[in-house]
């Protein structure tokens, strides 16, 4: 990341102060104070604002002028799409009127999109928080007027924030810093970062289960694959943050944190979370956007994962002669016990020059065609790595002329293509290197899924790149870095002891596990020689979590099919019967082929069990959650509650004896909807623009 706190001084600073004329102050003032009244504030003056009902969607706010299509409203609507949320938008315009439809809304308030907020809606946020609403503050949202001006003193929205930032007064420029982004230990199980991303304080190695765990004041900084510790562009920040610290920077900077005010909270997030990630670091925004509408406000989700059990996708990059004799000593490992994988090749007879014979060949090498075969008849995905002459292409995609790397590009599937019998639908680029235009040429040609080397330490998503997303159905796979290193052979050349290795590893498989979630993994098969008994601890330990089905084995391509099908899904939340049966709110669910493998997550803290009153489902309590697993009809109906009182049995919240309770539901009998017949559904999400990587 070089200078971004410079390219944001350059959108942030041409903005004066306020006119200081105390003519404009008290009519800004006696404007605020009109709109509060108006809005129903303190019910007069003095008394108690109706308290407001829980949260049943997330609303992104915009700016009356913003364009639907922009890539940073697109951001977030691929990140909640991703992560299973239904996403709203409203106009600002729109809040500031009576029927502005905030009751019930979880308000999103972007950041680089919507920087300039009048003060009509400042107070209308202001009073709607302290009534007890949710709200995600991100950045620079509402930080200068309508005419683009710093207020002279600190942010208007400080006080949701819970404390001062936006000090342009003060620091003029120097009101943005650089800085490493800490965790606090407190918020690591909150945050739920893959392992590989922290690393203590005075370390080069990142935190895992190996070591001892963080104590409570000890500073965990966030990293990433070849850098290290990351240092992000945030507002310096003033005063004492009586809120529950997530992040901060160096001197004690917030840089996240959730603050109560009144009958509600804010988390405040001081990162630019959709600039980042239309440059390739989405990492953060997925992250904060799932604590805020699962954790803090408590929204159904749904699973990004087939039956929502986590997996992995073990991803061979097989670019040189030198992985041909490695392949018996994987057999040996144990790694072709399990599976499916995902199989990449360059196929050429060369490496780093055209004629030095270092690569494998595949065309006239009879052994690596028998290994070709092998995979395939294992159900293993046999992908495309890049364009024949392996460090060549990678050196110079960037470069050259488009028309000679895509001729590469080709002529290396075809030759894979020739020794697996089926057409290639993987790819993954050499070195890493993967331009923004090759993600749709690879689309157009029936590519779905692809290795990157961005966004790391993120699930799959549709990647942006230079601001924009490819295609809406390609699907890129971030590897998963231990630190700075990803590969085995760049470990072993920074001298990581072998049981560091192999507890990363185990970590990756519990995490996946344990949050229902994806990662990639990508090893070069001689690398695997350089930690050997790491490698077979964790194919061990892979086994027992898929025995326990737990966690299963995915191909590239198997996940993308799923998310694809998944973006199909249309769900929404409506206002049921406050009593009885049919509960106080139903979700509603439909696909044009079929709901299988697709799961809701509803946690039990807010919700009491869901009951089925359409469609096929299977419903269970687990880890905190009820887990709905739709069967294989095109339509679903949900009741659902609040949770019980504390000290209520869930027999005695259903009004039914305890011995008619069962605590787990198998496949509903409750009546099948007619093909036909939709169950009023609303869009999911309108897909997202294209996001390159």
């Amino acid at each position: 990341m070089s200078g971004p706190v410079t390219r944001l001084l350059a959108r942030c600073l041409p903005a004066g102060l306020w006119p200081r004329r105390a003519l404009v102050a008290a009519l800004l003032l006696g404007a605020a104070l009109a709109l509060w009244l108006w809005a129903g504030g303190a019910a007069g003056l003095g008394g108690a604002a109706a308290p407001l009902p829980p949260p049943d969607r997330l609303v992104l706010v915009l700016p009356d002028d913003a364009d639907d299509a922009d890539a940073h409203v697109m951001a977030w609507r691929d990140a909640a799409a991703e992560l299973g949320f239904p996403l709203e938008s409203v106009r600002a315009s729109q809040l500031l009127r009576r029927d502005g439809a905030l009751p019930g809304a979880a308000l999103i308030l972007p950041d680089t999109i919507h920087r300039r907020m009048n003060d009509a809606l400042v107070a209308r946020l202001d009073h709607w928080v302290r009534g007890g609403g949710h709200l995600m503050l991100v950045f620079d949202a509402g930080v200068v007027d309508m005419n683009g001006r710093y207020h002279p003193q600190q942010s208007r929205l400080s006080t949701l924030a819970g404390l001062r930032y936006g000090l342009y007064g003060e620091l003029r420029a120097g009101m943005l810093i650089e800085q490493p982004a800490w965790v606090d230990q407190s918020a690591l199980a909150a945050l739920g970062l893959p392992p590989g991303k922290l690393m203590r304080r005075g370390s080069e190695l990142p935190l895992t289960s190996a070591q001892p765990a963080p104590g409570p004041d000890e500073q965990l900084a966030v990293v990433s694959y070849h850098y290290g510790r990351l240092r992000y562009p945030m507002f310096a920040t003033a005063g004492a943050y009586d809120g529950q610290r997530l992040m901060h920077g160096d001197g004690q900077h917030l840089v996240a944190g959730v603050h109560k005010l009144g009958r509600g909270e804010v988390l405040f997030v001081n990162l630019p979370l959709s600039y980042l990630k239309l440059r390739t670091d989405g990492l953060l925004l997925h992250t904060f956007l799932q604590l805020f509408a699962r954790d803090r406000v408590g929204l159904p989700q749904l699973s990004a994962m087939p039956d929502a059990r986590g997996a992995l996708v073990m991803n061979w990059h097989v670019d040189s002669g030198a992985a041909v004799p490695a392949m018996e000593k994987l057999a040996a490992l144990g790694a072709f016990e399990q599976g499916p994988y995902s199989v990449h090749l360059t196929a050429g007879p060369d490496v780093d020059i055209p004629g030095d014979r270092l690569g494998m060949d595949l065309a006239r090498n009879p052994e690596m065609q028998r290994w070709v075969q092998r995979f395939a008849s294992r159900g293993d995905e046999v992908g495309s790595h890049g364009g024949w002459i392996h460090n060549e292409f990678g050196r110079l995609i960037s470069s050259q002329d488009h028309r000679l790397s895509s001729q590469m590009i080709e002529r290396n599937t075809q030759a894979v293509a020739d020794a697996s019998g089926k057409p290639v639908i993987e790819y993954s680029a050499p070195t890493g290197n993967h331009p923004a235009w090759v993600t749709p040429w690879l689309e157009a040609r029936g590519v779905r899924a692809y290795y990157f080397t961005g966004d790391i330490g993120m699930a799959p998503t549709r990647s942006y790149q230079d601001g924009l997303r490819g295609p809406t159905d390609m699907w890129a796979f971030p590897v998963l870095s231990f630190g700075r290193q990803a590969a085995f052979e760049e470990a072993a050349a920074s001298q990581v002891p072998e049981a560091d290795i192999a507890a990363w590893l185990r970590d990756v498989s519990d995490y996946c596990a344990d949050h229902q979630t994806l990662r990639l993994m990508y090893f070069h098969p001689p690398g695997i020689a350089l930690f050997p008994q790491a490698f077979a601890a964790w194919m061990a330990h892979t086994r027992e979590l898929v025995d326990q089905q737990r966690l299963r084995w995915l191909t590239m391509a198997q996940y993308a099919n799923f998310a694809n099908r998944r973006l199909q899904v249309q769900w929404q939340l409506t206002a049921g019967p406050t009593a009885g049966p049919q509960g106080q709110q139903q979700l509603q669910a439909s696909h044009p082929d079929s709901l299988a493998q697709m799961s809701w997550l509803l946690p039990a803290a807010h919700y009491a069990r869901p009951r089925l009153l359409a469609g096929e489902a299977r419903i269970v309590l687990a880890g905190g959650q009820w887990q709905v697993h739709a069967g294989a009809g095109r339509q679903l109906l949900l009741g659902l509650a609040a949770a019980p009182a504390p000290g209520t049995t869930q027999a005695q919240a259903d009004g039914l004896p305890a011995a008619l309770q069962p605590t787990i539901l198998l496949p509903s009998t409750a009546p099948r909807v007619p093909a036909g017949q939709p169950v009023a559904p609303l869009p999911l999400l309108p897909p997202a623009l294209p996001r390159a990587s």
